[in-house]
């Protein structure tokens, strides 16, 4: 079982997500704000983040900025999740350090799934 923090200002996502992940066997956590999702990293030191990139105060990409620079935090795989298309923002995202890039909108539960078990056997 791992312990996977989703950081989304958008609810339904993080209800959908986390119920995704806690049927896989999972400890899902949620933060709804880049600042809120910082805070959790450090405390709960999570296996594996999910993040979106369009969020009110700070951006996803400044919370991979700031979740790189921690000691804390800086070796926890990132994948960008967003609705934005990779050209516009994942090359950014893999120069600042993300893991991966997922487009919501084209990613089905059992491609969730594999990624968090294929992203889960590069900690282990």
């Amino acid at each position: 079982m791992a312990k996977i923090l989703i950081i989304d200002d958008e609810p339904g996502i993080l209800l959908m997500y986390g119920d995704r992940l806690k049927s896989s066997g999972h400890e899902a956590i949620t933060a709804k704000n880049g600042d809120e999702g910082i805070e959790i990293a450090i405390k709960e030191k999570p296996d594996l983040i999910f993040l979106d990139v369009i969020m009110p105060k700070v951006n996803g990409l400044d919370v991979l900025k700031q979740l790189k620079s921690k000691t804390e935090t800086k070796n926890i795989p990132v994948y960008i999740s967003t609705n934005l298309p990779e050209d516009s923002s994942g090359i950014d995202a893999e120069k600042i350090g993300a893991a991966g890039y997922l487009v919501k909108a084209q990613i089905e539960p059992s491609q969730f799934d594999q990624i968090i078990t294929d992203a889960l056997k590069g900690k282990k």
